[in-house]
């Protein structure tokens, strides 16, 4: 398990990504878990299982653990070839932090995320800096991941926080009310 953290909502609901496994051992009483009626779970069955379940019984020697079609070296070469026109909601709506969580069993995911993230969050940062929204700019916003989606909105407020500095109505200095009290002003 790498670069998880318990107590964070995103990586829990990253977890939950299935990835495909392949059964190592015969197992009873799990037939109803999968997609058969049996009770019985034969040795070399194919499951797709949330990344957390699998993570684990690959530790255990239980299931032999794929690498998810999310991350598979063609996905990989269609996010280098392209990377802002990647609609990652529809993807999977945790795409980094999952990807994350991943990056010990494929070593290149961290370096596509990396790419990915740079070139996208200057995307991210243009349209927070945009007044007006443009059709194109609404597209993208709808294929932005939970973590995009996030940085947008902290993008969006600093933005507004500048125009109020410009403004100067960001801070200004006030009589206290005690003070206008006691003065009668």
């Amino acid at each position: 398990m790498s670069r998880r953290n318990y107590y964070d909502i995103g990586d829990i609901l990253a977890g939950q990504e299935r990835v495909p496994c392949v059964l190592r051992a015969d197992l009873d009483g799990l037939g109803s878990a999968g997609s058969g009626s049996a009770s019985k779970v034969h040795r070399n069955a194919r499951w797709a299982l949330p990344y957390w379940m699998a993570d684990r019984l690959n530790e255990e020697d239980y299931v032999d653990m794929e690498v998810s079609p999310v991350f598979s070296k063609r996905a990989n070469r269609m996010y280098a070839a392209s990377p802002e026109s990647m609609q990652l909601r529809a993807i999977c709506q945790h795409f980094y932090q999952f990807g994350l969580q991943l990056g010990d069993m494929v070593p290149e995911i961290p370096h596509v995320l990396r790419n990915m993230y740079v070139q996208r969050v200057i995307k991210v940062a243009r349209i927070a800096q945009q007044q007006g929204q443009n059709v194109e700019a609404l597209d993208f916003v709808q294929s932005l991941d939970k973590t995009e989606t996030r940085m947008l909105k902290l993008c969006q407020e600093a933005q507004s926080a500048i125009s109020d500095w410009h403004k100067n109505q960001a801070y200004g200095l006030k009589r206290a009310a005690v003070m206008s009290a006691t003065t009668g002003i």
